[in-house]
C-alpha cells in the first residue's frame, strides 16, 4: 500500500511547532512537516486535504481489567468511544497493596486500586527497589489510580521507580488540587476521559486545567496526560506511543476547530511559554465549544468518523 500524505492542516507533533502535514504508511507515522516538500517526498502517495483541521494523537482511555478480560472490555470501550476520538488501552485489574511484592517479583504489572495509601505504596516500592533493583520495579510500570494527598518525599520516591498516577478528572473531585506541583514532581501523569459509561475528552481537559481555587495543568500538559501519559500507564515505554513522531503508530484524530492558542498553567511562566520562540505548540481553546471529530485513524486505518 502506498503512503498516505495529508496536507493543509495543523499537526501536533514534537518534530515541529508549525507542522501542517503528515505521512503514514503500514500503520506508522513516517514523516511530519510543512506542506511544500510532501509531494516530492511521497510522489506515489494517496493524498488527503486536511482543510485546515487540527490533527493530534487520539485520546487514550486506560481500561482497568481489560487485559484479564481477553480483550472483551477493551473491545466494548472501542465500540463506544471511537466517535469521541478515544481509543482504549488495556490494564490489568486493580489490586491492593498486599499484592504488590508478589506481582513485582513475577514481573507483572502493578495497578493499585483507588484509595491506596501513597505513603505505604512508596515505602513498599522503595523496599522492593532496594531488594530487586529499581529497573525491576520500573518494568512493572506501577500505576496508582486517583488523586491522592501525597507528600513531596513520597512523590519523589514514587517517581524514582517509574510510578504513573492515573487521574480521573470526571470521577474524582479535583477542586483545590495542586496539579502543577504533581506534574513537577517527576511522577508521570496519565488521565482518564471517562465519566460513567460515557467519554468526554474535552471536558476532562477542562477539569484538569481549571480546578477551582487550585492550580491546574496547562492544556498541553493535560492533553499529554490523556494521550502519551495514558499510553505509558498501559505499559508503553518506547517514548513515542501517543505522539505523532516518525516511527510511532499512526493513531490520531482529525478535529474541526477554531483558532489555536497557547495557554500556560502558571502566570509565572505565561510570558515565555506563549512566545512562539518557546516552541510550545498551540491547542484548541478550551473556553470555546468542543472541536468536532472529523476522523479517527487507528494504526493507519479509519476507525471512527464522527456520527
Amino acid at each position: 500500500m502506498p503512503a498516505t500524505l495529508a496536507t493543509g492542516g495543523r499537526v501536533l507533533t514534537p518534530a515541529s511547532r508549525d507542522a501542517t502535514a503528515l505521512a503514514y504508511e503500514n500503520g506508522l507515522v513516517v514523516w511530519t512537516g510543512s506542506d511544500a516538500p510532501g509531494p516530492a517526498l511521497f510522489p506515489d502517495s494517496h493524498r488527503v486535504d486536511l482543510a485546515g483541521d487540527w490533527v493530534a494523537p487520539a485520546f487514550v482511555e486506560c481500561v482497568v481489567g481489560g487485559v484479564e478480560a481477553d480483550g472483551a472490555a477493551v473491545t466494548a470501550v472501542s465500540a463506544t468511544a471511537a466517535s469521541r476520538g478515544v481509543v482504549p488501552a488495556g490494564l490489568p485489574a486493580a489490586h491492593g497493596l498486599d499484592a504488590v511484592a508478589d506481582r513485582v517479583r513475577a514481573g507483572d504489572r502493578v495497578v493499585l486500586e483507588p484509595g491506596t495509601s501513597p505513603a505505604h505504596l512508596a515505602a513498599e516500592l522503595t523496599r522492593l527497589a532496594d531488594e530487586l533493583g529499581g529497573p525491576a520495579v520500573a518494568r512493572c510500570v506501577p500505576v496508582l489510580i486517583g488523586y491522592p494527598e501525597i507528600s513531596d518525599v513520597d512523590l519523589s520516591a514514587l517517581a524514582a521507580v517509574g510510578t504513573v498516577i492515573l487521574l480521573r478528572p470526571l470521577v474524582d473531585d479535583l477542586v483545590g488540587s495542586d496539579l502543577v506541583r504533581l506534574a513537577g514532581s517527576g511522577v508521570a501523569l496519565a488521565a482518564s476521559v471517562r465519566s460513567g459509561d460515557g467519554f468526554r475528552p474535552w471536558d476532562a481537559l477542562r477539569a484538569l486545567t481549571a480546578p477551582d481555587s487550585g492550580r491546574g495543568l496547562s492544556p498541553r500538559a493535560a492533553f499529554t496526560a490523556t494521550t502519551r501519559g495514558a499510553r505509558r500507564a498501559a505499559g508503553a515505554r518506547d517514548g513515542t506511543a501517543g505522539t505523532l513522531t516518525p516511527g510511532a503508530p499512526a493513531t490520531f484524530a482529525r478535529w474541526q476547530t477554531g483558532e489555536l492558542a497557547v495557554v500556560a498553567a502558571d502566570d509565572a511562566v505565561q510570558r515565555w511559554s506563549t512566545d512562539p520562540r518557546s516552541g510550545v505548540p498551540p491547542m484548541p481553546d478550551l473556553s470555546g465549544p468542543d472541536p468536532v471529530l472529523r476522523l479517527l485513524v487507528v494504526d493507519g486505518e479509519p476507525a471512527g468518523p464522527a456520527e
